[in-house]
């Protein structure tokens, strides 16, 4: 015999030996009762119900997070973009920031940290800020000096609702703000049409 072979079957018997089960492996069974037994009563399953789209929440209440404190130093914020869309082309708009301060604006904050909802024309949030997104663990600094503006970040959507259903044609405001850094700052609502 080879030295290989007699490996293998030293392998197979340990393995063999390990997998043997002896009385001292089995678990446990109840004890049996002298009770006469009766079936338990039969429940139906429970039903999950069926998924639903997420509610639109109601005229002026915000989606956006709004915890952090407002930024203290002077500045002004907005979108930049297209003032119109087609449903389905994916659109881009950039926050900026102004510093209108005599001190530089420092912001060391996420990739993800500038969020935005879409309002009707009653101010009902159609597209609210989605809280599933998935983003990297990037580190962004912003630096803005007095009087200079800055991109910050951009957004993207592509005229569709919450639930992904195409918005009618029409008007709708953009709301932006940046939530990060310790700090808030919100853009000016930016008008969009929805065009046919």
């Amino acid at each position: 015999m080879t030295l290989r072979t007699l490996l293998t079957a030293a392998v197979l018997s340990s393995s063999l030996a390990q997998a043997q089960t002896t009385i001292f492996n089995i678990p446990a069974l109840p004890p049996k009762s002298s009770a006469p037994s009766t079936p338990a009563p039969i429940t139906p399953a429970p039903t999950t119900p069926a998924p639903t789209t997420p509610a639109a929440p109601a005229a002026g209440a915000s989606t956006l997070p709004m915890t952090n404190p407002v930024l203290s130093a002077p500045h002004s914020a907005n979108l930049s973009g297209p003032g119109s869309l087609r449903v389905g082309q994916a659109t881009t708009w950039t926050f900026t920031l102004t510093n209108q301060g005599e001190q530089a604006i420092k912001l060391q904050h996420g990739a993800c940290d500038v969020r935005f909802e879409v309002l009707d024309t009653s101010g009902k949030v159609v597209r609210a800020n989605p809280t599933d997104t998935v983003c990297t663990m990037q580190l962004v600094i912003t630096d803005v000096a007095p009087g200079e503006t800055m991109d910050v970040q951009d957004i993207r959507w592509d005229g569709r609702d919450s639930a992904g259903k195409a918005l009618p044609a029409g008007e709708y405001t953009i709301r932006a703000v940046f939530s990060g850094a310790g700090v808030r700052v919100m853009a000016e609502d930016f008008p969009v049409t929805i065009e046919n």
